[in-house]
């Protein structure tokens, strides 16, 4: 797993059709350090149809111990290179956080329905 000194490091670090393509991501603090798990849309020509909608492999990668998770993410929101977010923390060991530590779930391009949509429409 490749380590960076920042969030938004890594992803400037990603190639630019997958910053582009980044749909949501997710950090979760590990004993060495805070791990993200980055998650892609590739879109067919008809996105009306699910069948045609194809997912791009996750990329994880390490973030220093020392990190702020919050701030890291807002961080990277200020930055604009995602759109908005719609982030929430999920308390540990509830229904998709079953680890022992908080577990951040941000979704990019996400202040608004129409920003969603502008998005999507932008990577068909």
């Amino acid at each position: 797993m490749d380590q960076y000194p920042s969030l938004k490091d890594a992803v400037l670090d990603l190639d630019p059709v997958l910053i582009n393509t980044l749909a949501a991501f997710w950090v979760e603090r590990h004993p060495q350090g805070l791990v993200v798990l980055f998650r892609f849309a590739w879109y067919g020509p008809n996105l009306e149809d699910p069948r045609n909608v194809e997912q791009y492999p996750d990329i994880q990668v390490l973030l220093p111990a020392h990190l702020d998770a919050e701030e890291e993410i807002r961080g990277l929101e200020e930055s604009e290179l995602l759109g908005e977010f719609n982030q929430m923390q999920l308390r540990p060991h509830v229904l998709g956080n079953p680890t022992d530590q908080p577990k951040w779930v941000v979704k990019t391009h996400a202040g608004s329905q129409a920003e969603r949509i502008q998005w999507r429409n932008s990577i068909g």
